[in-house]
């Protein structure tokens, strides 16, 4: 079964639209902010480490927790010098901007980053690779959080994929299926961070894990046949 089979493959300049819409920042968001200047013992003061750019270590959860800014239930990051700043709401690129103009008021020529360190989807189900990937793009389709689970096995059922995502009120889910080209225009194509993929199985699956139990019964079965008519024979 392929993907999008319906999809033109004539029309090449067929245009799917998709509504563009950016991440705002939620509570227990983990923000990386850098304020850089041409003096580094300056920007260290405004950093929580001591390094003047890109060397602090965020290759694991911990490092991006220790180095990162959580945002509180009230949707403020709280940052060396400058002070407490709520950003629940906006989006990284607002972000950047607000703490640029902080960051004026006190440093010359100086260059402010924002990142988002906490956006990981989990991928469940009949996938090669089951786990929590971590992506450091701001768009992440669902078909790429397949690609990095190693696909979809022969088992799985490309045309019933549930999205499970959080919301301030608690959970929506989406149905997908990826053999349809709507789903190109589906609000679940783009994922968000703490996104859940489920693959579910198709229903040739429960057949062939019960094949082997199924074929030992059916030879139970004509075994006792075989030897009920030897007996009758005798």
């Amino acid at each position: 079964m392929v993907y999008l089979k319906d999809a033109s493959t004539r029309d090449t300049t067929m245009i799917y639209q998709q509504p563009a819409k950016k991440y705002l920042i939620s509570a227990n968001d983990i923000i990386f902010v850098r304020i850089l200047t041409g003096n580094p013992g300056i920007s260290a003061l405004y950093n929580n480490t001591p390094t003047s750019g890109f060397s602090t270590s965020l290759s694991s959860e911990a490092d991006q927790y220790i180095n990162g800014f959580t945002v509180n239930n009230d949707g403020n990051i709280k940052l060396p010098v400058l002070g407490q700043l709520k950003v629940k709401g906006l989006t990284l690129q607002e972000t950047e901007q607000q703490i640029q103009r902080l960051a004026d008021n006190y440093l010359v020529d100086a260059t402010v980053i924002v990142r988002l360190l906490n956006y990981k989807v989990t991928v469940l189900g009949e996938v090669t690779r089951p786990g929590v990937y971590s992506h450091y793009n701001d768009r992440l389709t669902i078909l790429e959080a397949i690609g990095k689970a190693g696909d979809i096995t022969d088992l799985g059922d490309k045309r019933n994929i549930m999205v499970i995502r959080p919301v301030p009120e608690g959970r929506v889910t989406y149905q997908l299926d990826l053999t349809n080209k709507d789903l190109l225009t589906s609000p679940a194509f783009f994922l968000k961070p703490n996104d859940v993929i489920y693959v579910k199985p198709s229903k040739s699956k429960a057949f062939q894990i019960n094949l082997p139990t199924m074929s030992m019964i059916l030879s139970s079965i004509t075994t006792i046949i075989v030897l009920a008519q030897y007996f009758d024979n005798q």
